[in-house]
């Protein structure tokens, strides 16, 4: 491989958004089972390694370098650490670059999948699932809107934060610092689903039981039966008591089996089919007639 020399020349703003922008709409393309992200890593470096190595020998080296196994979380993550990496190149300094890239991937991708996928995104679709199942067409639009607008905004401002810090990135976001961050977002997110459930998992019992009183009147003690429902005693001790040990066991099926969500999905369907044919627990409880 032929020896890199220290760039010449400063990159400007136009270089930094060519390069943000073919990481905004390419960077998953490419995502492949062997290098994961790299390609779309090295794409995104391309513009600004083109101009920072006119020579092509030098350019090749810079580009091969970025060609290496990497994977974080697209949304948090990547673009700090694209943003650091162009930094250092263009300080002349490859090898910080490499050593942010290995340092960083790791810990963003625990953050961001946090903070992304498992707090934000569920928050998020959760509501507008609620408002699609009332039939409003707001639930779709608040979904676009309130993914499109924050994802772009918090890209953009880490790739230039990113860019300014350099090589300072990797000192900015300790380690310890993320863990604290990671179980934060974690904690929260947990709070914010489990109060959504309520409304999300429909699911009552329908058995009742027997309860004899005895009732003085002026005929003397007679013994009174009547049907009480169970849910009814349920919904007096724990509110949505159901609801929450429903979305306890798949969580548990999750974990312990580390089963697959579709498969997590038929098993509540079949259990479902199964309960509700048998009339033991249904949607929600029958109105009873109106009185005549």
């Amino acid at each position: 491989m032929a020896t890199t020399n220290a760039p010449t020349v400063r990159l400007e703003r136009r270089d930094l958004l060519a390069s943000f922008w073919r990481y905004f709409w390419s960077f998953q393309i490419s995502w492949n089972y062997e290098r994961m992200q790299a390609l779309g890593f090295a794409y995104a470096m391309e513009p600004v390694l083109r101009k920072l190595f006119p020579n092509d020998a030098d350019y090749e080296a810079a580009l091969e370098r970025h060609l290496v196994f990497f994977n974080t979380n697209p949304v948090v993550g990547a673009p700090l650490i694209i943003g650091s990496a162009i930094a250092m190149e263009e300080a002349g300094a490859p090898a910080s670059a490499e050593g942010v890239k290995l340092a960083l991937m790791g810990p963003l991708a625990g953050v961001g999948d946090t903070i992304i996928w498992a707090l934000y995104n569920s928050i998020i679709f959760t509501i507008g699932a609620s408002l699609a199942l009332q039939q409003n067409i707001l639930g779709p639009i608040f979904v676009i809107v309130m993914v499109a607008i924050p994802y772009t905004v918090a890209r953009y401002r880490q790739f230039m934060w990113a860019y300014g810090q350099g090589r300072a990135l990797a000192t900015s976001l300790a380690s310890g610092a993320l863990e604290r961050v990671t179980e934060g977002a974690t904690v929260l997110g947990l709070i914010v689903i489990g109060g959504f459930i309520p409304s999300i998992v429909k699911i009552v019992t329908t058995w009742d039981y027997q309860q004899t009183l005895t009732v003085t009147g002026p005929k003397g003690a007679q013994a009174v039966t009547n049907k009480v429902p169970v849910q009814t005693q349920l919904d007096a001790i724990l509110p949505f008591m159901l609801p929450v040990l429903l979305t306890a066991f798949v969580y548990w099926l999750l974990k312990r089996y580390n089963l697959n969500p579709l498969w997590a999905i038929a098993v509540v369907f079949v259990f479902g089919l199964i309960v509700g044919w048998l009339g033991w627990f249904a949607p929600a409880l029958p109105t009873p007639p109106a009185a005549a």
